[in-house]
């Protein structure tokens, strides 16, 4: 495996800047949106489950 050399004026290394916290704020509303939605739709799928008599939930 060769090593890539840069071309003159690209620079592979990128630096990201930090969040804002209005940007970490709306990240973690959203994540918790995430978690709760998954959680509701785990539920639903075991409540499902366990009324089709099934004995070990998904």
């Amino acid at each position: 495996m060769a090593i890539v050399k840069e071309p003159k004026g690209v620079d592979f290394v990128v630096k990201s800047e930090p969040w804002t916290d209005k940007e970490l704020k709306e990240f973690r509303r959203l994540m918790e949106k995430q978690k709760s939605k998954l959680g509701e739709e785990k539920r639903s799928k075991i409540n499902e489950n366990y009324k089709k008599g099934s004995k070990q939930p998904a």
